[in-house]
Order: structure tokens, then C-alpha cells, then sequence
């Protein structure tokens, strides 16, 4: 729990600030709002992200999902999007890991902790920090053979950009993801 008082920020800055602090964790991109968005699928929403998917982060921290490159996972894809991703053959190559990951905080600074009855509080000694609590853990996943992913955004990256802005997207140029690997975690 942060001290709402002393939390004078908008959420868009708190949100740009949690990100900043958490990546010097150097554990992939932290997203602010991990709840799955995306207007194309309900699988996904169930779901969450997966590797292979392709999307861009929002102002307020949120992936915004716009299709995954493995044709194995076309239940939550539009259709007629064979052109920018991985051919079946290519797909049963994907190899995933699965890694139980027993830390139950990440902190990027300094910082106390005090436990209350109703959960934790947190006193930083830092001008800025994040801290991310996972009460029951989490389960990282990652792709094994990521060359695969990388050469098909080498090759098709310029096609997915123009197929999200033909979804009215505005993004900047390299501001588009791929997912090789994530962590979930069923509370945070």
C-alpha cells in the first residue's frame, strides 16, 4: 500500500514514474495496469498476455493488445492476418519455459517495511521508488528460441506498424512490442 498522502502525482505520472524506477530491475517492461485490454478479443481478456503477442503500452501503463504472431493462438487474432505471422511450421518451434518465481516483493530502492493487519506499508528513503508485491508469488514464462520472434520483426515489423495505424493507433515508431516473455501473478 503507498500513503495516499503523500502521493501528490497524477496517475499518468505515477504511472510513467513506476515504470521508470521498476525497469532498473532489469526484469522486462513493468506495466502499471497488468489487467489485459483489448477491444478485438474476449479469449485475450481471459487470458492475459502471451508470447507472441504484439501491442504498445498506453499513457497509463496498460498493454494495449493488437494481435499475437503465433498461429496457434488465433482464437484471440482478427482475421486475415496470415501475412504477419509465424507459418504453422514455424510455430511448433516455439519452445516456452515455465519458472516458479517465489519473491514476494520487488523494490527498486531503499525501503522499511512495516506489516499491518490489513497488509504491508512501505516508508522509502528514496525521493522516488516503486516497490511490486506478489502476495502468492508469480510464474514467469519465456520464450527459448527468441531468434525466431526476432527475425519475424526484422522482416514484418514495418507491416505491423501499418497494420496498427490502419487500427487508428497512434503510436511513434518504435514504440511497438513483442512478447517474449511475461509473469503472471493472480494478485498484486
Amino acid at each position: 500500500m503507498i500513503d495516499p498522502v503523500q502521493t501528490t502525482s497524477s496517475p499518468r505520472t505515477i504511472a510513467e514514474k513506476y515504470t521508470r524506477t521498476m525497469l532498473k530491475c532489469l526484469t522486462g517492461y513493468p506495466l502499471y495496469e497488468p489487467t489485459p485490454f483489448s477491444e478485438f478479443s474476449e479469449e485475450y481478456l481471459r487470458e492475459g498476455i502471451r508470447a507472441g503477442d504484439v501491442g504498445f503500452i498506453t499513457e497509463d501503463g496498460t498493454f494495449d493488445f493488437l494481435f499475437n504472431i503465433r498461429p496457434s493462438q488465433n482464437e484471440i487474432n482478427s482475421p486475415n492476418l496470415q501475412s504477419l505471422i509465424l507459418q504453422e511450421s514455424e510455430d511448433v518451434r516455439v519452445s516456452l519455459t515455465e519458472k516458479l518465481c517465489l519473491q514476494r516483493a520487488i523494490s527498486t530502492i531503499p525501503s522499511k517495511r512495516k506489516d499491518l493487519i490489513h497488509g504491508n506499508r512501505y516508508t522509502c528513503s528514496e525521493p522516488e521508488g516503486a516497490i511490486l508485491e506478489l502476495p502468492e508469488g508469480a510464474t514467469r514464462f519465456e520464450v527459448r528460441n527468441k531468434l525466431l520472434f526476432k527475425e519475424l520483426a526484422i522482416h514484418r515489423g514495418v507491416e505491423w506498424y501499418k497494420y496498427t495505424m490502419e487500427r487508428e493507433r497512434d503510436i511513434t515508431n518504435g514504440s511497438l512490442y513483442l512478447v517474449t516473455s511475461y509473469t503472471k501473478a493472480t494478485h498484486w
